[in-house]
């Protein structure tokens, strides 16, 4: 089959999702390194589809292709959700081409590498039995967080004398609040935690050489026996988080077992790894870069990156958006390709939205003279074109103001009914509000949430941040607390945010006790058999208290309720995660195990109350719990989605409002730690830190609202208040008058 017989085969000529010209140019690139610079809307998802078929199924072509097996193409995505979607297209079109030819369906791609590099790296070293990755279990955040917190000296053990100028070098970890209120002793054991999980996480994901970081000594030398120390542990105890997983992995390649598995053996009957295909490459980091291009290093380096250093959102979760925008330099570094042969390709047809907003959206992202720098953006990057069938004069793009929030809240709710009642959209879901946080507060969500739900439309606000406000979630962490603390005599009176989150899961517990008799009387009871036998352990593990709280009334009507049953999965996830950590010089030991008090009769062992108070409960304090998602659902029909600009990426609405107008960039600790840590390269070719944290921390606000204005089909319509308009500022533009000169009020 050639690829112009797979092309007709799936798109008949005529066919309105036929690859474009500069879609099939990709499609039939031979090998080698290749740079797809995909513009919002133009149909990357499909193009990576294809050309994972054409490497299939494309056998003969006048440029020479040739068959690949499925288990030589690996392919990585950022989201789980996203690989799902690609599986369903790769399987969808593969049943297409086996009904007309059925001899390919000999090709099997389940055997495809196909999914996130997280669940890629797990996998793969479980296959291959890599040495260090033995009987490992992979830590979730609340894991890794408990871990640092119980594991790590520093942590554990403070030392006001020793241990403040160490923390004085990384002060900016921490809010303004939490370094005045806690620096005449120390930050507290969760705020070290979550400051320590940061550095180790960027000591892996940065590259960085913590030989360097020891040679220059001091406050560096310490982070580098802490990071020595945290390693040693992971080992000791079998554990691995996520960024540790990657580094692993990176090491496995090295290995002689890792390099059969990438460049194959003859003796074997191997091929190794030919294509590597990476999706939304702008958001990868250092380690995962060598990892792609560590797979690359046979020749012909058949790598082929997708991306759009425009969209780059993750810099705060270790993402390098430098990695995309010096792809062809890294190509000289790992692969000894020069940028000269690096091929390019741009993908601009914008295919979602009305011409207006593309012409928006090129005019906005080219505006400010931050991403002229060298280095800011992909050099000489041509703009969107506007392919969609959309069309009219209406104003696609337009500024909803009012003179208060609380008159905009009011303005908006109203459009989004007349768009609903005049039959312009058929649904509320079909209107989407964008802003930079969701949580529900005067100055984020809360004002534009209220005037829906005034005008009787539902919401749809997934990260509120309102999960450890719900009556079943607090109902079912006080009834554990009633079982193994019933009177409270171990409670924690600081910090406040603890105490506070305690006392709301009592009193839930308390009224829902008083109005169910069989969930009161079955935590007397196991209170009384903890008093009837003190010293003993019980019967019933933890997470078996938890399963029976759920089949007893309220919990077990609340299960039926879909979302209900959502967040109280999520609790039984989290309390399967605490039970599982190692406890510290017991290797033996279990914390889902209970053992009653022989002090406090009718209590659990007062040490493991303790354990379950400061850590379970003090990790959900301090970082709090989003409402969890089905990834399969962008929005539920009949309400109206409220999301980050994070959440919305790779999604499309109707009409998208979007809100957060004059904001100022501002320096995050992830621009800290970057530039920090940048001292210390393990490869000094690439070391991402040039541009001033001042520059970066723009760069990063202008990609997030052009993340925001790229995805509305029909109209994008910018809401704020007249005084957030006059600032001028990111998101309104470089100056006071180009929104204004673009963009009519409606």
């Amino acid at each position: 089959m050639t690829l112009t017989e797979l092309i007709d085969a799936l798109f008949p000529p005529g066919h309105p999702n036929r690859p474009t010209a500069e879609q099939e140019a990709i499609l039939r690139h031979p090998h080698g390194p290749a740079w797809v610079l995909a513009g919002p809307g133009s149909g990357k998802t499909e193009v990576l589809t294809l050309f994972v078929l054409r490497l299939l199924y494309v056998e003969h072509d006048p440029v020479q292709f040739a068959r690949t097996p499925p288990e030589a193409i690996f392919v990585t995505t950022f989201t789980e959700k996203a690989a799902r979607n690609l599986e369903d297209r790769i399987s969808h079109y593969r049943n297409q081409l086996v009904a007309q030819r059925p001899g390919l369906a000999a090709i099997d791609i389940s055997k495809l590498r196909l999914g996130t590099l997280h669940g890629l790296c797990n996998d793969l070293l479980q296959e291959h039995r890599a040495p260090n990755y033995q009987n490992v279990r992979l830590m979730d955040e609340l894991e890794s967080s408990m871990f640092v917190y119980e594991h790590i000296s520093i942590v554990d053990a403070p030392n006001p004398t020793n241990d403040r100028p160490f923390w004085t070098l990384f002060s900016y970890l921490f809010s303004p609040r939490e370094w005045q209120t806690t620096w005449a002793y120390l930050p507290s054991k969760w705020n070290m935690t979550a400051a320590l999980v940061k550095l180790f996480n960027r000591i892996v994901e940065d590259r960085i050489s913590v030989v360097a970081m020891r040679a220059a000594g001091g406050q560096w030398l310490r982070l580098a026996d802490l990071y020595e120390e945290y390693r040693t542990k992971l080992q000791t105890e079998h554990r691995c988080d996520f960024s540790h997983l990657q580094g692993h992995f990176l090491a496995f390649l090295q290995t002689p077992l890792g390099r059969r598995f990438r460049d194959g053996n003859a003796a074997e009957g191997t091929t190794g790894i030919n294509w590597i295909l990476v999706d939304e490459y702008q958001d990868t980091n250092l380690v995962q870069e060598e990892i792609y291009l560590t797979l690359a290093n046979r020749a012909p380096h058949n790598i082929v990156v997708v991306g759009d250093d425009d969209q780059a959102l993750y810099r705060f979760r270790g993402g390098s958006v430098e990695c995309m925008v010096t792809f062809d330099q890294a190509c000289a570094t790992f692969l000894g390709v020069q940028p000269a042969r690096v091929s390019r390709f741009p993908l601009v047809a914008n295919f979602r939205s009305h011409t207006s907003i593309v012409t928006f959206c090129n005019s906005y992202i080219t505006a400010f003279p931050s991403m002229a720098m060298p280095g800011a953006r992909v050099p000489n990057k041509p703009a969107l074109v506007s392919s969609s069938s959309i069309s009219g004069t209406y104003p696609a793009v337009g500024q909803l103001r009012a003179a208060s929030m609380d008159a905009l809240a009011a303005r908006f709710a109203d459009t989004v009914q007349g768009l609903v009642a005049n039959g312009i959209v058929q649904d509320y879901s079909q209107c989407c509000l964008l802003l930079k946080s969701t949580k529900e507060t005067p100055n984020n969500a809360l004002k534009y949430v209220a005037a829906l739900q005034a005008q009787g439309i539902p919401v749809y606000n997934p990260r509120n941040k309102a999960f450890l406000e719900q009556e079943e979630v607090l109902g079912l962490l006080g009834a554990l607390l009633a079982i193994t603390d019933g009177q409270g005599r171990h409670v924690p009176q600081r910090p406040q945010e603890l105490a506070t989150l305690i006392a709301n899961c009592r009193t839930e517990y308390g009224s829902q006790a008083a109005g169910n008799p069989r969930l009161s009387r079955y935590v007397s009871d196991a209170r009384a058999n903890l008093a009837a036998q003190p010293g003993a352990f019980l019967t019933a593990n933890l997470q078996e208290l938890v399963y029976y709280l759920l089949s007893l009334p309220p919990f077990d009507g609340w299960s039926r309720d879909p979302v209900r049953r959502v967040r109280l999965a999520r609790i039984t996830a989290l309390v399967e995660s605490f039970a599982s950590m190692p406890v510290p010089g017991h290797p033996n030991a279990s914390r889902g195990r209970l053992r009653s008090s022989v002090n406090f009769p009718g209590d659990v062992l007062e040490q493991w109350s303790h354990g379950f108070y400061h850590l379970f409960f003090g990790y959900l304090a301090r970082v709090g719990i989003d409402e969890e998602e089905d990834e399969d659902i962008i929005a539920p029909l009949g309400m109206v989605p409220v999301m980050t600009m994070h959440q919305a990426k790779g999604l499309q609405f109707p009409f998208v409002f979007v809100g957060h107008m004059g904001e100022d960039p501002r320096v995050s600790v992830a621009h800290q730690i970057e530039t920090q840590l940048s001292q210390f390269p393990s490869n000094p070719a690439r070391s991402f830190a040039q541009l001033p944290e001042s520059a970066r921390a723009e760069l990063d606000l202008i990609r997030q609202y052009y993340v925001a204005f790229s995805r509305p089909q029909w109209a994008l319509i910018l809401v704020g208040t007249n005084q957030q308009f006059a600032k001028g500022r990111i998101p309104c533009g470089p100056n006071r008058n180009w929104l204004s000169n673009r963009v009519l009020p409606l």
